[in-house]
């Protein structure tokens, strides 16, 4: 609100999936708008966020991350670039405990990762995280974006998983470029219990297990995805080795609890998502991919 006031943000718009926690009797003390959707895709909602504002760039945020001083005018300087399209910020984990300083560390080490000039094993890293692109494209609890590329590709596809990445992946395909703000003023809460944590990764497994059965065969990258994806999950396998290297790094040994895991949940969540979709479509033989 205070970028609002400052007239930095011209409009803010709130996408409400008919929640209960009080969330609307907040929203009366600010001069936001709000629309609805049913709460069925977290991409919907987004998609429903942009198709109701006028601006030009479009900033997406999540609930449980929060900007700093100087995100304004700073971000203005990536969009001076007229072939940028889309821009990430990297958060910065807000530390409550030792699972979520833990996480922080585990962010601090895999920023790199995000640069051209990144070493090898953060390359590697990198390109199994994301799927196989040689950049890690931007995504996130803050994404910004240009109107005219949100036009140009139609929005968020309307499935869940990664479909911030996919955004940037389509926009980058148009021509434009994307970008990372690595030292961005945005904050994010991490989840602050273990159990939080494989529930997470377990959810996001699940929708990569879906999406990898189901998905589209746009561009002939369908295998090319397939083999990321599984190697993906294969190196989940590796999550201890991971887990010592970050404990020794960080002299921090609650990344052998942390770390390993959620990640083998995410495993679990991505065979259990792969089977239930290709279940669903052998009971649907009409059904076509998203």
């Amino acid at each position: 609100m205070p970028y609002y006031e400052q007239g930095y943000v011209s409009e803010v718009t709130i996408v409400d999936a008919h929640s209960t926690d009080g969330t609307l009797e907040v929203l009366e003390n600010y001069p936001v708008k709000v629309v609805f959707d049913e709460g069925q895709v977290y991409a919907i909602a987004e998609d429903i966020g942009w198709r109701n504002t006028e601006g030009e760039l479009i900033i997406f945020f999540d609930a449980d991350a929060y900007l700093g001083g100087n995100f304004f005018p700073e971000v203005h300087e990536f969009f001076s670039d007229e072939r940028i399209g889309v821009i990430g910020c990297q958060a910065r984990a807000v530390v409550t405990n030792g699972v979520t300083r833990a996480q922080a560390e585990h962010w601090t080490w895999a920023t790199p990762m995000l640069s051209t000039s990144a070493s090898l094993v953060h390359r590697l890293y990198g390109r199994i995280a994301s799927g196989g692109h040689a950049q890690v494209l931007p995504g996130g609890p803050c994404q910004v974006a240009r109107r005219i590329c949100l036009e140009a590709v139609n929005g968020f596809p309307h499935y869940s998983h990664n479909a911030d990445v996919h955004l940037s992946e389509r926009i980058v395909e148009k021509g434009w470029k994307a970008a990372w703000w690595v030292d961005s003023p945005l904050y994010h809460y991490p989840r602050p219990t273990i159990k939080g944590l494989i529930k997470q990764h377990y959810r996001f497994g699940r929708e990569l297990g879906q999406s990898a059965s189901s998905g589209s065969r746009e561009n002939g990258k369908r295998f090319t995805q397939r083999l990321y994806q599984m190697l993906r999950i294969i190196s989940c396998l590796g999550s201890p080795l991971v887990a010592s290297m970050l404990a020794i790094r960080f002299r921090n040994p609650m990344h052998l609890i942390v770390y390993p895991p959620p990640r083998y949940a995410g495993a679990i969540g991505y065979i259990v998502g792969w089977i239930g979709a290709r279940n669903k479509k052998g009971r649907n033989p009409n059904q076509s991919g998203n």
